[in-house]
């Protein structure tokens, strides 16, 4: 079951030969040209709403958060009067304010001292007499939008910008229900990727690869070993719905209704060691899109009656509830018709990827680096509803090497992926990607709505 109708949405006029996409086409340029990198930053991320931050990261009064994309700096800070984003740079000589995050009551310049409330309003400037008369707001911290929605923080650097439930199309209604908004930062992860920032997003937004990456998720017993052909022949297809701007996914291995079921995946779900081994190496290599206390439910499993056939899987996502009820776990409360809507995998245009599960999420963000297309910053974040009691704060770690990074087994077979594949875009025989239009038109989708914005 495949949906890979386009929204009804002309291309483009008067794109660049080099960067026109064609039909399952992507040009190679769109990712190595540094003059394509520009154009983005010029009228791409300043122009759509971006993921800055989680709610939980500026919950308090004076916490601030500096989110950077490209060689832009935007500070989001709490106020006593809700959330307000700033471009980060002094008023006198441009210096930055602010870096990473913290709690702060007023922000000061390092360089002349001149201090700033929290309303962005001007409180100190140094020898003030002796600067030409201006308008008191001419001193005052240019603001950008500030929007929520899922516990995300989202900026928006025009003045006045398409409103964002409107930009999130169907998002909202989509998900609601799975407590989102609620869920907290269990760990956060950023790394320096040798890739453009879309070839990152690319390796998340289309489920094809998994026997090529990952055969280990086809097989009960995990092993890393190269894959069959009989196994990429039984995963079967992916299921695509694309929108204006976003898109989902679902692998139907694990996600699709029964009627889809391929062998495969009837005999993995059939069996609940499979189903325990599947949760203890998810929460051990991925550290997510289970909670811990699936684990404890998946062990029931194995010793609970009827658990080894078709109502194994109902019978395990009962025991989820219970034990994360038991644990004080808000856990939601939604519909067959909802999981099918929401399941599994969603591109947040432009730069975002969430997969969504039962109590818990899985987040990714891909940032351009601010002069090199081959270069990116990736964020990876482990969302949670907390438990009683509450997680321990997770602050932010950075690695120039993601190897260095203890990233677990998965996501280091996508991440040594993205440095082969900038590789071979500049081969001077390839020109671009050939995209399989049943499993990845999630990728020209996304395409086609940034052209939206370069050159429409």
């Amino acid at each position: 079951m495949t949906t890979t109708s386009l929204p009804d949405r002309q291309l483009a006029p008067e794109v660049p030969e080099r960067w026109r996409l064609g039909p399952a086409f992507v040009p190679k340029h769109r990712y190595v040209d540094s003059e394509f990198l520009g154009l983005e930053f010029e009228r791409l991320f300043p122009n759509t709403w971006l993921n800055a931050c989680r709610f939980d990261e500026v919950e308090q009064v004076g916490q601030y958060v500096n989110f950077e994309v490209g060689d832009q700096s935007i500070v989001v800070v709490r106020t006593d009067a809700g959330l307000k984003a700033y471009f980060n740079a002094c008023r006198h000589r441009g210096t930055r304010l602010v870096n990473g995050q913290g709690r702060i009551g007023e922000f000061r310049c390092p360089f002349h001292a001149w201090r700033w409330n929290l309303d962005g309003s001007i409180k100190f400037q140094a020898d003030a007499a002796a600067f030409e008369p201006r308008p008191a707001e001419e001193f005052c911290l240019p603001e950008c939008r500030v929007g929520e929605w899922g516990g995300w923080v989202f900026i928006n650097m025009q003045a006045d910008p398409e409103p964002l439930e409107d930009f999130l199309g169907p998002l909202p209604r989509r998900l609601d229900g799975f407590k989102l908004e609620d869920m907290r930062i269990a760990w956060y992860k950023s790394v320096a990727l040798p890739a453009n920032w879309k070839t990152s997003l690319d390796a998340f937004i289309e489920s094809w690869h998994v026997p090529g990456t990952h055969p280990q998720l086809l097989r009960p017993d995990k092993r890393p070993t190269p894959p069959t052909i009989a196994e990429c022949e039984q995963y079967g297809s992916t299921f695509n719905e694309l929108f204006r701007l976003h898109s989902r996914h679902a692998d139907l291995f694990r996600y699709g209704p029964e009627g889809d079921s391929t062998r495969l995946r009837a005999a993995y779900r059939a069996d609940p060691r499979a189903i325990h081994r599947n949760v203890e190496y998810s929460l051990r290599e991925l550290r997510a899109l289970y909670l811990k206390t699936d684990l404890a439910a998946a062990a029931e499993l194995v010793t609970t009656d009827g658990a080894d056939g078709p109502a194994g899987n109902a019978i395990y996502q009962r025991l989820r509830k219970d034990h994360a009820r038991a644990a004080g776990i808000d856990y939601p409360e939604v519909t067959d018709d909802q999981l099918k809507g929401a399941m599994y995998d969603w591109h947040m245009f432009p730069n975002t990827v969430f997969l969504i599960d039962m109590g818990c999420c899985l987040a990714y963000r891909a940032r351009p680096h601010p002069t090199d297309p081959n270069r990116c910053i990736f964020d990876v974040q482990g969302l949670e509803l907390p438990p009683a009691g509450g997680l321990p704060t997770a602050p932010p770690q950075f690695f120039d090497d993601w190897r260095d990074g203890d990233m677990g087994e998965i996501l280091s077979q996508d991440f040594s992926n993205m440095s082969e594949v900038t590789a071979g875009l500049h081969s001077r025989a390839y020109d671009g990607h050939r995209l399989n239009t049943a499993q990845e038109m999630t990728i020209w989708n996304y395409h086609r709505a940034m052209d939206d914005y370069l050159f429409g």
